[in-house]
């Protein structure tokens, strides 16, 4: 049973909308239709398809390059055999560089200048204070920097 798949078509280099075009897929044959014309057909095995990202397919067809839009990505991905989206990078935690937390407060400590003689009665904040604002404020900071990482 072949299946056919509208969308846009971009060779290599070019931007834009695209060429307006469609895919039909069989068991065995993958073809490329323009309008009412055939531009070429492909045995399965000829075939690289790839994601690219924003929904889009890289294709290499005969060693020919071209970049598919399809009008429905997923049904398109699961038809050729495809993830939908590229896979994700091996990002493991030991690979990430190790942040020293204790010596960035203490490093942010060290460059605070008090607004006023840290002698004087009336001050507006003791060091004590000073210190878990800034404590606080770098787990704080951190935690939405790991949350945003591992969205």
């Amino acid at each position: 049973m072949s299946q056919v798949f509208g969308g846009a078509v971009l060779l290599p280099g070019e931007t834009g909308n695209g060429l307006h075009a469609s895919f039909e897929t069989d068991a065995d044959l993958v073809r490329l239709i323009v309008g009412d014309d055939e531009i070429g057909s492909w045995r399965r095995e000829e075939c690289d398809v790839s994601p690219s990202g924003n929904n889009s397919f890289h294709m290499v067809l005969g060693g020919e390059e071209l970049t598919f839009t399809p009008s429905s990505p997923s049904a398109f991905a699961e038809a050729m055999e495809v993830p939908l989206a590229p896979a994700p990078s091996a990002d493991t935690d030991d690979e990430r560089p190790r942040y020293d937390y204790d010596a960035a407060i203490d490093e942010v400590i060290a460059k605070v200048k008090p607004l006023r003689n840290s002698s004087d009665e009336d001050e507006i904040l003791s060091k004590g204070m000073l210190v878990g604002i800034i404590g606080v404020s770098t787990f704080v900071m951190a935690g939405l920097a790991a949350a945003s990482v591992m969205l």
